[in-house]
């Protein structure tokens, strides 16, 4: 018998079977999220005011997200061994844990929760607000992504977990977060540090000392894992991490290819789905995006093929730090305004070097830390700025917006280098422009639609001299 979110669900991709299989435990995650038939009108206009549910690849994403949210509600119900880790974060050993027994949940909590009460509910100021009162204050320049995590587990939404997996090698406020975690709940928490000082210019090349620095932290992170989840690490755990998720990277480079259309085939806001999705699950998410993409990809490529899109032919092309994560219609300025946005920071690693392992190491630490130091995106400021730079001639880009969270450290501190050196490698313009990608209730689309417009409309007149 249907209920209130049958609709719902299947606009987001559902299957009718699916839905019949799941039922008991739809209903017993959205109950515990606070979800009922009051919302599902909100919900219904905001997720086709929002996505391209013309596209049955979108609505299969959209569907994954709701997977991996139902799985994270459950995960201490159904008798998992639950591990959150931040984002962005060195994914490596949460897939080592998660290929290593399928008794232990490894997520990203906070992601999910942006992306599905925040992207398909528009129920995420309640979960922010939580976390502002226990512990998290406004005002304070702390991380509304981490304001979701507490939030949700002080709402009793998400369960706490056995273990959080904290890195200060690149958000040096998630490890303070977790602390948190543990001065409230009394999780312990494996901290997994390091630096991103490399000298300039000498990305894509690494000393071996620091592989060896970050391997012995993450090895370190792992035995303590082994002891407090009560399992033992795989050996082939990592490989087999990394088969179960390569066609998810394949799909990235197939879909980045599609990308350099004109005009470009979808919305920056469906490939902030993808991008992030590859960073916050290890699971089912994972595997349902898979899915997905097998979907959405034929349908780009019809797109390409009859030069439909979603910007007008010849519109001025920019890359985007990233997506908004819990408000699609911020990222959703740039296209209003008459840009088109083939390419996000996040996704530039795939169109960057192909650089191979220094050598076969001993440990799984190593290898993780080898494997994320030929990415760049952790190597350091100039790696990042040499990969955004190469993919703006791949992309046939005429600028960047390169907009950064006022409450990220790491992201704020490089965000003025990145628009001198980026225009100075490139000869492009950049728009440095302060944001906060989980949080719209200060940095809201109308508030930024003037420097953005002003930015586009300096770019169209470049375009057309």
């Amino acid at each position: 018998m249907a209920d209130y979110y049958d609709e719902l669900l299947k606009l987001c991709g559902f299957e009718d079977r699916e839905i019949e299989e799941e039922r008991p435990r739809i209903e017993k995650a959205f109950e515990r999220l606070g979800i009922g038939p009051e919302d599902m009108e909100t919900a219904d206009n905001w997720v086709r005011q929002n996505h391209d549910v013309t596209l049955k690849g979108v609505r299969k994403l959209l569907g994954a997200w709701l997977k991996e949210l139902i799985d994270v509600v459950l995960a201490r119900d159904e008798g998992k061994k639950i591990v959150y880790y931040g984002f962005p974060a060195i994914l490596g050993p949460g897939l080592i844990l998660s290929a290593s027994s399928k008794d232990v949940f490894v997520s990203a909590p906070d992601m999910v929760l942006d992306h599905t009460m925040g992207q398909i509910f528009n129920k995420l100021i309640p979960i922010l607000e939580a976390g502002e009162t226990n512990g998290l204050p406004p005002g304070h320049a702390l991380c509304s992504l981490w304001q979701a995590k507490i939030g949700g587990i002080a709402l009793g939404m998400i369960p706490v977990p056995d273990l959080a997996l904290a890195s200060s090698y690149y958000c040096d406020m998630g490890s303070k977060a977790d602390d948190l975690v543990t001065a409230l709940y009394g999780v312990p928490v494996a901290y997994i540090d390091g630096v991103m000082d490399s000298h300039w210019g000498e990305f894509p090349d690494y000393l071996p000392e620091r592989v060896r620095y970050l391997g012995a932290q993450i090895n370190q992170a792992l035995n303590m894992a082994e002891k407090v989840l009560g399992i033992q690490i795989v050996p082939d755990a990592w490989e087999r991490s990394q088969k179960e998720s390569r066609p998810f990277r394949d799909n990235l480079v197939r879909l980045v290819e599609l990308m350099k259309a004109d005009p470009v085939p979808i919305s920056i806001t469906e490939l902030e789905l993808m991008e992030a999705l590859s960073s916050s699950s290890t699971g089912r998410g994972i595997r349902e995006g898979i899915k997905a993409m097998d979907i959405l990809i034929p349908e780009m490529e019809e797109r390409v093929k009859t030069g439909i899109g979603v910007s007008e032919k010849g519109a001025p092309r920019v890359m985007f730090a990233a997506g908004h994560c819990s408000d699609p219609r911020v990222t959703h300025l740039a296209e209003e305004v008459g840009l088109a946005v083939p390419l996000t920071m996040v996704l530039s690693w795939v169109s960057g070097p192909k650089i191979k392992p220094q050598k076969d190491y001993a440990t799984p630490g190593e290898t993780i830390a080898d494997y994320e130091m030929r990415t760049g995106f952790f190597h350091g400021t100039d790696g990042q700025i040499q990969l955004l730079a190469s993919a703006a001639g791949m992309m046939k880009l005429d600028g960047f917006i390169a907009h950064y969270l006022y409450n990220c450290r790491p992201a704020a501190m490089a965000s003025h280098s990145q628009q001198k050196y980026l225009a100075e490698k490139t000869g492009l313009p950049v728009l440095s422009l302060e944001i906060d990608n989980y949080d719209s209730r200060a940095y809201s689309a109308a508030s930024l639609r003037t420097r953005v417009e002003t930015f586009a409309d300096m770019l169209k007149i470049k375009k057309h001299q």
